[in-house]
């Protein structure tokens, strides 16, 4: 029996694509050209449905039917390599679409975070929501109480932009 597949897109630094990495993705089905005299990242069109791109730095690979919505051993080698990545999984009959963020550092920031399955924004739920609001009726004010909540539960994080901008100042 195969492991049910989501959609999934993951981003990184593209001046970290190393040996290692080079392999993982070549397993996921990337193709990279042949480097003749540059050490530059040059991608071959992908093999099956894989869309690659890469924007301001950042490499993009997308997989229609990746398993579990994920890039398991890619995303586990990123973070041993203090790698910082986002990957998107799309929504699917066996798991609502999600947001992981991995930020090295210390303390190193690594969250997922549930998202809408229509407008891919984080979701919180109306329990949740009850639950702030009910504090503002005893007494402690209800934005303090939601600053707090979003503080805690999605909590600020470096566009994966600034990560790529960060090293190449390096």
């Amino acid at each position: 029996m195969s492991a049910p597949t989501s959609p999934a897109t993951i981003g990184f630094p593209a001046e970290r694509i190393d040996d290692e990495i080079r392999k993982l993705l070549e397993e996921e089905g990337v193709r990279f050209k042949p480097q003749i005299s540059s050490p530059g990242l040059n991608l071959d069109s992908p093999a099956y449905d894989l869309e690659t791109e890469m924007e301001g730095g950042i490499f993009r690979l997308h997989n229609p039917e990746a398993r579990y919505g994920e890039f398991y051993e890619l995303e586990e080698l990123l973070v041993q390599k203090g790698i910082p990545f986002d990957r998107t999984s799309s929504m699917d009959w066996n798991r609502p679409p999600e947001l992981r963020v991995f930020r090295p550092g210390e303390p190193h920031f690594d969250y997922c975070f549930p998202l809408d399955a229509d407008a891919y924004e984080p979701v919180v739920s109306v329990t949740q929501i009850r639950e702030l609001l009910a504090l503002d009726d005893a007494g402690e004010e209800g934005a303090s109480a939601i600053r707090r909540y979003l503080e805690e539960e999605f909590p600020a994080y470096p566009p994966l932009i600034d990560c790529v901008m960060e090293e190449a100042k390096s």
